[in-house]
């Protein structure tokens, strides 16, 4: 009777000691910041085209084609929903509305590299241009990069070209607002958001030109410059008032530094810097994918500035996803492997979403576009 006592007892403390063990590594795992990508699933959308914009947002997708100049609308299945085409000049021209963003109730606005705005019907026809009280002096710009977002009833946007300012000079940055906001009602804009104190570009030193991506979360809005490795934090309710800057240190971003002259172009010419591709802010962390960029001696063994060695990039430098979670903890570098292409949003970082496929790295011509549905999977 004793030793089935005592088997019995091994046997319980056996089992809670498993069981402590099981729940204490579920909950290294649930509160550890380190990840890893993984491709769920895949969809195919039945469009002959290539993708220059895209974005997903609660279960629908848009992308751009350039040559076409057309939107295709998609949902979550790769259905095709809407498509359109648009004349470039006439009637219900739209010019080149690379980038992209539903509000959260499905409508969809989309902004041209040259800054131009657009709202469209729910069948992706034109409802309205947006035509603001100055004329852009922006000549170019991002297709997959965010440059428009909403805040409760306005739109806010990179429009530069207020007072007549020429964007491309080497001080605009630190002497003017970066972006504009909108009131969809009535058109009127008025300028928003300063450089902060801690950029490089507040100095009076000559760098590399740098473009702006951002998103907002409730009140507060993240903004980036596309060649500098910190995120810039600003109250929306206290008519963009900077907050602070954060740092997410990765291990590796080239920067050709200050320059001796303005307007000189070092990257691409010589080397090519690393730079912020896309960003995410949610409300459940921050999201930041950036190239490393590639050395000098790599660049030009390789011919790396002439055009027709453009597709050589991907294979010549890494691309990372960096998340910061709630606990403003950033996580390990994750890497994005070259058969994925843009990200066209993280709505959450624990939701899954989706990328277009790197057709052209994978060297496969095909009738159809695919897109990979993904997730951060916590390690």
């Amino acid at each position: 009777m004793k030793n089935i006592y005592l088997l019995f007892l091994v046997a319980t403390i056996g089992f809670f000691a498993c069981t402590s063990s099981d729940k204490t590594a579920k909950s290294t795992v649930e509160n550890s910041n380190e990840w890893e990508l993984q491709i769920l699933d895949s969809i195919q959308v039945d469009y002959l085209g290539s993708a220059h914009g895209g974005e997903f947002r609660n279960g629908k997708g848009v992308i751009f084609n350039f040559d076409s100049n057309s939107l295709v609308e998609f949902d979550s299945t790769g259905t095709i929903l809407n498509q359109q085409s648009y004349p470039k000049e006439g009637p219900g021209t739209v010019l080149y509305p690379t980038s992209q963003r539903y509000t959260n109730s499905g409508q969809l606005f989309g902004s041209s590299f040259m800054s131009w705005l657009y709202e469209f019907n729910s069948d992706l026809t034109l409802k309205r241009e947006i035509t603001l009280p100055f004329p852009t002096q922006s000549q170019d710009g991002l297709s997959f990069g965010r440059t428009l977002e909403f805040y409760k009833d306005e739109l806010i946007l990179w429009y530069a070209g207020r007072d007549g300012v020429n964007p491309y000079g080497p001080f605009f940055y630190r002497d003017n607002h970066l972006l504009e906001k909108v009131n969809l009602e009535t058109g009127e804009s008025q300028p928003i958001i300063r450089i902060a104190p801690t950029s490089r570009y507040a100095s009076d030193k000559y760098y590399e030109r740098a473009h702006v991506i951002f998103g907002i979360v409730d009140d507060q809005l993240y903004l980036v410059l596309t060649n500098e490795p910190r995120i810039y934090s600003y109250d929306l309710s206290k008519n963009g008032e900077y907050i602070k800057t954060l740092d997410f240190n990765p291990s590796k971003f080239l920067d050709n530094g200050e320059h001796s002259k303005e307007n000189e172009d070092i990257s691409g010419s010589k080397m090519l810097d690393g730079n912020i591709q896309s960003f995410f802010p949610n409300k459940d962390g921050l999201a930041v994918i950036y190239n490393e960029g590639i050395d000098e001696d790599t660049f030009v063994q390789n011919e790396l500035k002439d055009r027709k060695n453009f597709p050589r990039y991907p294979e010549l430098q890494r691309r990372i996803l960096k998340i910061m979670n709630a606990d403003s903890i950033w996580s390990n570098e994750i890497v994005i492997p070259n058969n994925i292409s843009h990200i066209l949003n993280i709505e959450s970082l624990s939701k899954p979403f989706f990328a277009l496929r790197n057709d052209e790295y994978l060297g496969e011509e095909q009738e159809y576009l695919t897109f990979y549905k993904l997730k951060l999977v916590r390690k």
